[in-house]
């Protein structure tokens, strides 16, 4: 077994070529850690050393081997040995080098890069955490100064590098010791492959080795079967150009599909997040989706279809799919509509795609989707003066309100479909609440006795006027005298009475008394009154830049900002049956235009 094993220090001397065959490295945080922590507490005991899983290589020189299959521990392991700037083995790329040699020039930089400083959990726990303060790190500060360096696989070098960094500066005092355990105790399974093997035995061997593996490798197993092919092209400098630019290509899609404002607008489907590498969804769409609970049907129809020469996939056709993805992402209007059919109707872009196949053009493709839509919302089951508190539809209205909203009055804005999703709980949420339970304080009390006083004279129907309602009138003066004597108990009674009387008038359960707030947001608001809500719901701004859970729908921030009020109507302090008429106008007239035929034909 000995000649089959190596540790990490024998390896140093060698040089490992990745190919164009293999994924990019993806190392997940969770795999950083568990490898490190491995390292550091493995103890010489019952084992001599601690076991990685093998490295699979051909020969190419004395000094240089093909590495088939462990890419991912390799790269590191290497990364790990950089950070002790201790001798290191090469890595050499053969796509993704910045260097005729295969050397990647921006590794080699990690070391001098600027590294956030990461808050760790040594339970472990807190691993989206960490990845999120360093994806807002390389953003701000490493990628925006040097746009050209800003791509998913140094993206991943330099977010373990940063993860291994921070990890190993925990135990100062033990690195050396740490090192000592990589270097000499820590071994990888060392397995040769014929040297004789030819460039596509070796190809197939990479599809064997990981063809069983998790659905992270699905589509490597695909890409793979693309670079089999081109390795048919005869011509030398053809073929490396056709390798080159697909590479490239692969390269941007699988960037821009892993980004949440991107593939949540495709994307409404929640099991999709089980998708681990997003570029496989282009896959499913070439297909035509497959069945479902294989979860390599996409591969296995790839690998038939590639040995018929009638069947054969076109990679073109598939960046061309990616294209029109991309190209309705960055319009606003293609963006908004699509948007809403995604998250609101049934359909999915699959669907989007073949309407767009069938249109003549974009304002037609627009239009037949405005058209779905109004079908979806039609009058009869969305009625705003008939659907209340409770009713399914009410979340669908608001959503679909809010992107309306951003779409016409919000003219340099994109709906932001990914903040409704990384808002796991969505409340609606009452604008003049049910019950004012949060009151707790004379001078909260003093300010209900003002808000009602004021909410009545300004609803100007007869039925509720002071001078024609005696009953509330009186209630109202029985509190202001609780509130003079001190009495805090009978205060509280007395606005449960004067709100179950309100209530006769004002049907808090309508729709146009309803907003959408994310459920940290509502806890925070409570039971409180319009004003008390007001302060708390536009004083968020900083914190919703720093909590991806908290988020204030713009309709929402609109009503508390009483924008849907016209002037002459406008008061700060409550909500009445003015502003909650104007609501339900501004609702329907918003909607209204978004859904609203284009007149002008656009190619």
């Amino acid at each position: 077994m000995k000649e089959h094993l190596k540790n990490i220090e024998e390896l140093l001397d060698f040089d490992f070529k990745i190919d164009a065959y293999q994924r990019g490295y993806r190392w997940d945080t969770a795999q950083v850690f568990s490898l490190l922590t491995d390292i550091h507490e493995f103890t010489p005991g019952f084992q001599s050393f601690y076991c990685l899983q093998p490295l699979v290589v051909r020969k190419i020189d004395n000094n240089t081997y093909e590495l088939i299959d462990g890419q991912q521990r390799a790269t590191t392991i290497s990364l790990i040995l950089m950070f002790f700037k201790s001798k290191n083995y090469q890595l050499l790329y053969t796509t993704r080098n910045t260097e005729q040699n295969g050397i990647n020039t921006f590794i080699e930089s990690i070391p001098h890069l600027a590294i956030p400083n990461l808050t760790l959990n040594k339970e472990l726990e807190n691993f989206a955490d960490i990845d999120t303060q360093i994806s807002k790190y390389w953003k701000e500060e490493i990628a925006k100064s040097n746009p050209t360096i800003d791509s998913v696989d140094n993206f991943y070098f330099y977010k373990n590098y940063a993860v291994i960094h921070n990890w190993l500066n925990q135990f100062e005092e033990s690195k050396e010791e740490f090192k000592r355990k990589l270097l000499t105790q820590t071994k990888v399974i060392w397995y040769v492959e014929n040297e004789d093997s030819s460039d596509t035995q070796i190809i197939e061997k990479f599809i064997n080795f990981n063809e069983g593996k998790i659905e992270l490798e699905q589509a490597e197993l695909i890409k793979a079967l693309f670079v089999l092919d081109m390795g048919n092209i005869p011509h030398t400098v053809q073929r490396q150009y056709e390798e080159n630019q697909f590479a490239d290509d692969w390269n941007l899609i699988e960037h821009q599909m892993s980004d949440k404002k991107f593939w949540r607008f495709i994307s409404s489907n929640k099991n999709d997040e089980n998708i681990a590498n997003k570029i496989n969804l282009l896959f499913q769409l070439y297909n035509g989706y497959g069945k479902t609970e294989d979860k390599f049907y996409n591969y296995r129809k790839f690998e038939k279809d590639f040995k018929n020469q009638h069947t054969k996939p076109n990679w073109g056709k598939i960046t061309q799919l990616y294209n029109n993805l991309e190209e309705w992402f960055f319009d606003r209007t293609s963006y908004h509509i699509i948007g809403a059919i995604i998250h609101l109707t049934h359909l999915n872009i699959f669907t989007v795609l073949e309407i767009a196949k069938e249109a003549d053009t974009k304002t037609a493709f627009r239009n037949q989707l405005r058209h779905l839509l109004k079908e979806e919302f039609s009058k009869e089951k969305y009625n705003l003066e008939k659907i209340e508190y409770g009713d399914s539809e009410v979340f669908k209205m608001l959503f679909l309100y809010n992107i309306a909203l951003t779409e016409i009055d919000e003219t340099e804005t994109f709906f932001p479909f990914y903040r409704f999703y990384d808002t796991k709980n969505w409340n609606i949420e009452h604008i003049l609440a049910k019950n004012d339970d949060g009151l707790d304080s004379f001078k909260e009390f003093e300010n209900y006795h003002h808000d009602i006083k004021s909410l009545l004279e300004f609803s100007k129907t007869e039925e509720i006027s002071l001078e024609n309602n005696p009953i509330i009138n009186g209630l109202l003066d029985d509190l202001s005298g609780l509130i003079e004597q001190k009495n805090k108990a009978g205060s509280k009674k007395k606005i449960n009475e004067i709100n179950d009387k309100i209530a006769e008038f004002f049907s808090i359960d309508d729709f146009n008394n309803l907003c959408l707030l994310d459920q940290s947001t509502n806890i925070k608001v409570g039971k409180r009154p319009f004003r008390q809500k007001r302060d708390i719901i536009l004083n968020l701004d900083n914190e919703i830049k720093i909590k991806p859970n908290t988020y204030i729908p713009i309709g929402t921030r609109d009503v508390f900002s009483k924008k849907t009020t016209a002037s002459v109507s406008y008061q700060i302090d409550y909500w009445n049956l003015a502003d909650r008429e104007a609501y339900r106008q501004t609702i329907q007239r918003i909607i209204f235009d978004f859904l609203k035929p284009e007149q002008n034909e656009s190619h």
